[in-house]
């Protein structure tokens, strides 16, 4: 019965984000919800709508809404993202200010972990665990809104971080984590259709957001340490690339003296696609094999003992840092 359950919510939020997406482009076009290119960070040849999310969020919820029994923590999640998608939309109308932004993150983290969501490593006292998701999801909703700087990148990667999720669910049974992984990462494929080079449509702030917050709580709702007590470790390497992404843009600006949360085009994607003259789908299929590769080591580790882990995430450090250095020589506008 529930793999009858999760075939139908694949295809209903893949279906729903195929046959919905264009409907929000002509709504975004028709009331002038556009993105406009500046010469600077925003290089597309014409407006392009921002109004991805919504749609993303509504082919998320609804097979769930339908398919699944409400719990409390089904409806943090739910609440939680729906304050994002809202505020989202707001500050992509330029309605509102970082400030208040960065806010209402704050508040719908602490929805999340009140509704029973958080780390919970049993080496750690509980006010611990609970600072530490407090940190864990508001920095992995803004890692997911920074990586989103080219078209199809933080689509993708959301695929494959939530069909990883997906896969170590069913081995743990967990049928709430199941659901939710695999319609996220269903209208996320469905979006891509639009959203790969060149882009018809845009996450946006409102997207971007939402997917990072419900990634980074299905991260920490999973469960690794089966066979290996150390294999917690995955929840970071499975959103190793937004997380590398985000302390690289914001040391490159702290080196030059910028402001770390101020725009500039320092992100490693960019400076991949100039050093190596790739169109934004060839980089963006690069950073792909690598998201892959990260989430073989997450299975690797979930299998094996904590050594192997150990092995592992050192070589992924060091691998990240040489990377890291390689693209700091490409001179950026």
């Amino acid at each position: 019965m529930n793999e009858l359950i999760l075939g139908l919510s694949f295809v209903l939020s893949f279906l729903l984000t195929i046959y919905g997406t264009p409907v929000i482009q002509k709504v975004a076009h028709r009331y002038q919800l556009l993105d406009y290119p500046n010469g600077k960070l925003k290089k597309q040849k014409e407006p392009v709508p921002y109004m991805g999310g919504v749609i993303i969020y509504f082919a998320f919820i609804s097979p769930v809404g339908l398919l699944f029994q409400f719990n409390k923590e089904l409806l943090g999640i739910l609440f939680a993202a729906s304050i994002l998608l809202v505020v989202g939309l707001f500050d992509d109308l330029k309605a509102i200010k970082p400030g208040i932004k960065f806010l209402f993150q704050v508040v719908a983290t602490y929805i999340l972990i009140k509704s029973g969501i958080y780390i919970n490593l049993v080496i750690l006292p509980p006010w611990l665990n609970s600072l530490l998701s407090f940190f864990w999801i508001l920095t992995v909703i803004n890692a997911f809104n920074i990586i989103d700087i080219m078209d199809g990148l933080a689509a993708s990667v959301g695929v494959l971080a939530s069909l990883t999720i997906f896969l170590v669910s069913l081995y743990n049974n967990n049928f709430l984590i199941s659901i939710l992984s695999l319609s996220l990462a269903a209208a996320l494929l469905g979006f891509l259709r639009f959203n790969w080079e060149p882009a018809k449509i845009y996450l946006g702030d409102a997207g971007s957001t939402f997917i990072g917050l419900v990634i980074g709580a299905l991260a920490i709702m999973g469960e690794y340490t089966n066979y290996n007590d150390l294999a917690f470790i995955s929840g970071i390497l499975i959103l190793s690339i937004p997380l590398f992404d985000m302390v690289y843009v914001i040391i490159l600006r702290l080196i030059k003296g910028k402001n770390p949360f101020f725009g500039s085009p320092d992100h490693f994607s960019l400076r991949l696609k100039k050093k190596y003259n790739l169109s934004a789908a060839q980089t963006v299929t690069i950073i792909l094999w690598i998201q892959i590769f990260l989430s073989g080591v997450v299975f690797l580790n979930f299998y094996t003992f904590p050594l192997v882990t150990i092995v592992s995430t050192t070589a992924i450090v060091l691998f990240f840092s040489i990377f890291g250095l390689i693209l700091t020589n490409v001179k950026m506008e």
